[in-house]
């Protein structure tokens, strides 16, 4: 039996500040995340950091909060449900599948629940002799991605139980992943001959990662050259730029950020197609970031929510002139499902 574990970086159980606090501890003394000599970064996170990033993320995290808690656990257990659900029918007596080996599909968390550890306990007491990881970052980067992988090896030594392994640690050139990013861009009705500007937004990363040895930048650029050829653009014609850095000091980071690009073409009149192709499931990057930063970054301050809780409705919390055009994150639907899966068989 074959057990997939669909990852990702985690969420608070609650959008209460102490919940976000233990969340946030676990989270930022990571290894992949710590900044400074152990030392001093716990000194720096447990008396400077939380004390009142608890408070501040609290409200980030009640925006965006559904009735069924925290939309990227809930999105990721849809994911892997649907993508479990087209395992389990290429098994029926109809299907096509030639091996007759059973494969579970779950989601995991980096950090909080569920865990790594919670699920690969539950793949050996299932009977599973084969894990696959697959980490939901389509371009792979120190931080998140290997965190997650340091968190399968660990996993598996906290509970004493080393399965036959494999890790997809990116998929930033897979076909079907390519064609859903397109897809969704052309569904909001980006059109380049019509003087649409495509803004490509992901994850920024530190530059000693990269200085290091980190790959991540040569990976989007080999998305964007795909994503463009999907499109019939130039690649030239796609701005790439970086979202959600942390700390003071913006120039220890990839550049240009997305905001920033945003400001510069506030006095243009095209309309900015704004897509997230390395945030695949919805969570604070997108629906908190979005409307309250990147939207009033290109409209001015007036285009702020004026509401303080979004669900899931980045659109309803846009106060926009039609210049900024969303492009939705793929999350559970059947399309995502379908590239996840064919991602994994061709791994099996």
């Amino acid at each position: 039996m074959v057990g997939v574990i669909l990852a990702n970086t985690g969420s608070p159980s609650s959008p209460d500040p102490d919940d976000i606090e233990k969340y946030l501890s676990e989270f930022l003394m990571d290894e992949r995340i710590r900044q400074l000599p152990k030392p001093v970064w716990k000194w720096l996170v447990t008396r400077k950091i939380l004390p009142k990033r608890k408070y501040s993320s609290a409200k980030r995290y009640c925006f965006i909060w559904q009735p069924d808690g925290s939309p990227l656990l809930a999105q990721s257990r849809a994911l892997a449900g649907k993508v479990q659900g087209l395992f389990d029918a290429d098994r029926a007596p109809s299907g096509t599948i030639e091996s007759d080996e059973a494969v579970v599909v779950r989601s995991a968390m980096s950090y909080g629940s569920p865990s790594i550890a919670e699920v690969l306990t539950d793949f050996r007491n299932a009977g599973v002799d084969r894990v696959v990881l697959l980490p939901l970052y389509p371009q792979s980067a120190y931080s998140p991605t290997m965190a997650v992988v340091d968190s399968f090896w660990r996993a598996q030594d906290q509970i004493g139980w080393h399965p036959d392994s494999t890790v997809i640690d990116n998929y930033h050139d897979d076909a079907g992943y390519i064609a859903a990013i397109v897809g969704s861009i052309r569904n909001v009705g980006f059109d380049a001959s019509a003087g649409d500007r495509l803004l490509l937004s992901l994850h920024a990363i530190p530059l000693k990662d990269e200085a290091a040895g980190d790959t991540y930048r040569e990976q989007i650029a080999e998305s964007v050259e795909l994503i463009a050829n999907g499109l019939g653009i130039d690649s030239d014609a796609i701005t790439v730029a970086y979202q959600s850095v942390f700390g003071n000091d913006p120039s220890k980071w990839t550049a240009p950020l997305s905001r920033d690009v945003l400001a510069s073409w506030r006095d243009d009149d095209f309309r900015v197609v704004f897509a997230c192709p390395g945030f695949l499931v919805d969570g604070l990057e997108t629906l908190y970031d979005v409307p309250n930063e990147m939207v009033p970054a290109l409209e001015g301050e007036a285009a702020k929510p004026v509401v303080d809780h979004v669900g899931t409705d980045i659109q309803s919390a846009c106060n926009t002139s039609g210049r900024f055009v969303w492009v939705p994150s793929l999350n559970a639907s059947d399309e995502h499902a379908a590239l996840i899966k064919a991602i994994i068989e061709a791994r099996l």
